[in-house]
This record gives structure tokens, C-alpha cells and sequence, in this order.
């Protein structure tokens, strides 16, 4: 593509921390793009000096406090009526391209949400557990706020649904994504523990038994989902998933128990 569409049109914002294993990769696909917003958490890595390798790029730090205030921060520093909020795993086809083009064009809704191919070291798995988010909106028409862990998208108008799908790839060495998973499960606790009963949904609920949610999500996972027709591959996101659901019931545990200081003497042995 000879043409970058205008910052004016449209700005891609991506939130970054740490992300040496995957910046690159994202922002090689993006080269359609006159600007591309980077909002970095003050990385430590080879995040920065990778981002400053793109000419398209535009770097801002600032220190995370939470996911939706951080996107917003992001959305303030666009002057463009569209925003495309990608994350810095995420990988663009041409299919995925040509179908922004022509949702800018057409101006038929104010935001699109995008499904995901999920891959496992660059190795797309037949099926995965993630969920449709919103990718492009008009940036008058929406703000993040925080929901638990992660962030959503208030969209005050029509929502459209991309045909194609954005590739999910995020590699990520296991410690880092521990790191990740460890900060995400304690924001998913405290909104479980604090949000009102009528308003969780079915798998939050499910979550709140603190037993069903990890034994669950790995049958669901590698049976019904038939990742287990994948290899390996098919078996580390089965394991990943249910790490992740088991880290939130283990923060839901202590949280009940943090504060039992008097064991009841005759039920400890010697």
C-alpha cells in the first residue's frame, strides 16, 4: 500500500509494557497507518528502542494505574475521528485491512468489533475461549471504563462486526506471563467480591464457587473446544487458561481467609 490513511482519519493506539517478544511484530503490519500512538508503562526491555525502529510511531510513557484510564489517555492524544485500540500481540491480515478501509468509507456504524484467531507460537488453534471486543470506533462516540481485571468499551451508538479476524499472538516468555496473570487475577477477585450478585454474568458466578471455574474451563477447553485435535499447542492454551482460572480462585480463598488468625488449638498437630 502506497497511501497511509491520515492521522486525521485514523490513529492505531496501542498500551504497552514489556513487550520486546511482540511489539515488532504488530507494528509490521501497520505500516498502512500515517500514525500509530504507543502509551507505554514505562517498560524495561527492548520495547522503546523496537517502537522507535517504525518511522509511523509515536511514543508516550506514562505510569499504569489502570487499564481504562490508561486507553483514554490513549484516545486524548488522537486528533482523528476513527481510533483502531489494538493490543501489542495482535497481528492484522490484508483481509482485516481492506475491511477497515471500507467501514471508513461506508460510515455505516459508530464502532466494529473484531473475533480472534488464537495462536500458540505462531500456530493458529481451531477454536479458543476469547470473546468479540470492539477494535474501531469513532473516538466522540466512546470511553473505556475498568471492569474487573480488564477494560470495556462504552459505545454510545450502532455496533458493526468484522468479517475477518484479528490474530491473537502473544509470546510472551512464561514468567512474564505469570507476572501478567497474577496482577490480572487480583483485579478479577476484587470486582467479584465487591460487584452486586444480579449484575455478574454466568461464568463470573460460576468463578464465585471458587471450585467449578478451573476444573470446568479445562474440560470445556480441551473437549468441546477439541483443542486437544491440536497437540501441544492445543494443550498449552488449555493449561494457560486454566492457570489463569485457578489463580483467581486461589485469590478468592485467601481474600476469605486472610484475616483467620486463631486456629482452633486442638485441630493442629505437634
Amino acid at each position: 500500500m502506497n497511501d497511509r490513511i491520515p492521522a486525521s482519519l485514523l490513529t492505531a493506539v496501542i498500551l504497552t509494557w514489556n513487550e520486546e517478544e511482540n511489539i515488532g511484530r504488530t507494528l509490521s503490519h501497520l505500516g498502512w497507518l500515517e500514525k500509530v500512538i504507543v502509551v507505554d508503562s514505562n517498560s524495561t526491555d527492548k520495547t522503546i528502542e523496537l517502537i522507535r525502529s517504525f518511522p509511523n510511531a509515536e511514543i508516550y510513557q506514562r505510569k499504569f494505574d489502570t487499564h481504562a484510564t490508561q486507553w483514554n489517555y490513549g484516545l486524548g492524544l488522537c486528533e482523528s475521528e476513527w481510533v483502531l485500540s489494538l493490543d501489542a500481540d495482535y497481528i492484522l491480515n490484508e483481509g482485516f485491512i481492506n475491511e477497515t478501509l471500507e467501514f471508513l468509507e461506508t460510515d455505516t456504524n459508530i464502532a466494529y468489533r473484531a473475533f480472534f484467531e488464537f495462536c500458540v507460537f505462531g500456530k493458529p488453534l481451531r477454536s479458543n475461549n476469547t470473546t468479540p471486543r470492539p477494535v474501531l470506533f469513532k473516538k466522540e462516540f466512546c470511553k473505556y471504563y475498568d471492569d474487573g481485571h480488564t477494560q470495556r468499551l462504552k459505545i454510545n451508538g450502532q455496533m458493526g462486526t468484522y468479517k475477518n479476524k484479528i490474530w491473537h499472538d502473544d509470546r510472551k516468555p512464561l514468567l512474564r506471563w505469570l507476572i501478567n496473570q497474577s496482577f490480572y487475577s487480583e483485579k478479577e477477585s476484587e470486582m467479584l467480591l465487591n460487584a452486586p450478585p444480579d449484575i455478574l454474568s454466568f461464568p463470573s458466578k460460576l468463578r464465585k464457587t471458587k471450585i467449578l471455574a478451573p476444573l470446568l474451563i479445562f474440560v470445556y477447553s480441551l473437549f468441546i473446544k477439541r483443542l486437544i485435535l491440536d497437540g501441544w499447542h492445543g494443550w498449552h492454551y488449555t493449561l494457560q487458561r486454566t492457570i489463569a482460572e485457578s489463580l483467581i480462585c486461589m485469590r478468592l480463598i485467601e481474600d476469605k481467609y486472610k484475616d483467620f488468625e486463631n486456629p482452633d488449638e486442638n485441630n493442629l498437630t505437634s
